[in-house]
């Protein structure tokens, strides 16, 4: 005959899961600076995620079964006489998933009067003793003892729910206010302008106590090379500049006549026009330059950071193709890029379904990032040798009806 513990008692779920994000934080803390800020954010963000969220208990009380059964014997002290008294056990098995140890924890909500029982391999053992042959009465104390821990598992639930919820985006605080410090500390030390000696043996992550079942996605690595500042263009001006090609767009769309002739070279010279009027001259040096086979391109220092092609729709193996060529033109962190994708009398939604597949099963496809256009997709995508160095591509498709009179 088995013995029941208390469930729900012993540790509270709060301060468990507080000092689970303190060893996240830990970790974070612990980088070396050049593996924290040549990684990708989001990629070590997903790792961590992984590792630290919480797990929730689900219990299979559809599978309940009769473990174990038998007769034992109770010693009752009656007035100085010790009395043995017969009576039937039942042990009742209920299989769940999840973190045992959540067993162990006191959610916020409680009671002050838990259920008990004793937690075997991925089962939960119930142990009844009966001294009469009621079996309705035994499957009435079974019923009522599991809709009890029923309840205390969704008080469990409510708080890992709440914990996950808020996790990623404390997370991502943490790194990157870990990144700016970083940052900082590398313009000092460079304004020194003295050689600085490698420690020895410095550890590069810090691995926390915490026995967890979840297999975490796998940390990414980075280059063990140092960490050097490259040009990045950032996200707003990035928006500007695809504005101002939507809206040149918009003037071909509303005047199909005047380009109905127009090859992709003649598209790619009328943008070009519009984009060095408004950019070339800027007090960040950004300019605006046809070279090669790359069509619209920004050089910031010699690199490349932002970049368009102009195609039409030729299928989808001519844009994966198209993708592949800008994969050649990428520079270093957060390159930007874009394409865009002119339809002529084709079917503008069949074209429309089939651009994220494309993107979805492109070999260097990362993740989609929220894009609220209907008939424009964003997703990164990384270079062929480093997972570390991405490209933000948008694609903004366009319907411009060819003139055939």
């Amino acid at each position: 005959m088995e013995d029941r513990d208390l469930l729900f008692y012993t540790y509270d779920l709060r301060g468990t899961l507080e000092n689970t994000l303190k060893n996240a934080f830990s970790e974070i803390d612990s980088y070396q600076a050049d593996y924290l800020l040549n990684v990708s954010t989001e990629d070590l963000l997903e790792h961590l995620y992984d590792k630290y969220a919480g797990e929730y208990l689900e219990l299979h009380t559809d599978k309940i079964e009769l473990c174990d059964h038998g007769e034992t014997t109770s010693k009752i002290n009656d007035y100085g006489r010790t009395i043995n008294i017969k009576s039937n056990y039942f042990v009742f098995a209920i299989p769940f998933t999840g973190d045992k140890n959540l067993f162990l924890c006191k959610a916020s909500t409680f009671t002050f009067n838990p259920p008990s029982g004793r937690v075997v391999g991925n089962e939960l053992h119930l142990t009844f003793s009966k001294r009469d042959y009621d079996g309705d009465a035994l499957k009435q104390a079974l019923n009522r003892e599991v809709e009890t821990i029923e309840k205390h598992v969704e008080w469990v639930r409510r708080d890992v729910e709440q914990y996950n919820t808020n996790l990623k985006s404390k997370l991502l605080t943490r790194l990157n206010e870990r990144k700016a410090k970083l940052l900082k500390d590398k313009g000092l030390l460079s304004a020194l302008g003295i050689p600085i000696r490698q420690r020895d043996g410095a550890p590069q992550t810090y691995m926390a106590p915490v026995k967890r079942k979840r297999i975490p996605t796998a940390k990414p690595t980075a280059s063990k090379e140092a960490f050097a500042p490259e040009p990045e263009l950032q996200f707003e001006v990035y928006e500007q500049i695809l504005n101002t090609l939507r809206n040149m767009v918009l003037v071909m769309e509303r005047s199909p006549r005047a380009f109905s002739n127009m090859g992709e070279e003649d598209l790619r010279t009328h943008f070009l026009v519009q984009l060095n009027g408004q950019y070339e001259g800027q007090a960040t040096g950004e300019t605006f330059n046809y070279e090669g086979k790359t069509d619209i391109l920004i050089r910031v220092d010699g690199k490349n950071v932002f970049i368009a092609e102009c195609k039409f729709w030729r299928g989808p193996k001519a844009l994966k193709s198209t993708i592949d060529q800008l994969l050649g033109y990428l520079s270093w962190r957060d390159t930007k890029a874009a394409i865009l994708l002119f339809n002529r009398n084709k079917d503008f939604s069949v074209v429309l379904s089939q651009i994220p597949t494309v993107l979805e099963t492109h070999p260097n496809f990362k993740r989609h990032i929220h894009h609220s256009r209907e008939t424009e997709f964003r997703s990164v995508i990384y270079n062929n040798t480093d997972k570390n160095r991405e490209l933000v591509v948008t694609i903004l498709a366009f319907d411009i009806p060819e003139i055939t009179s």
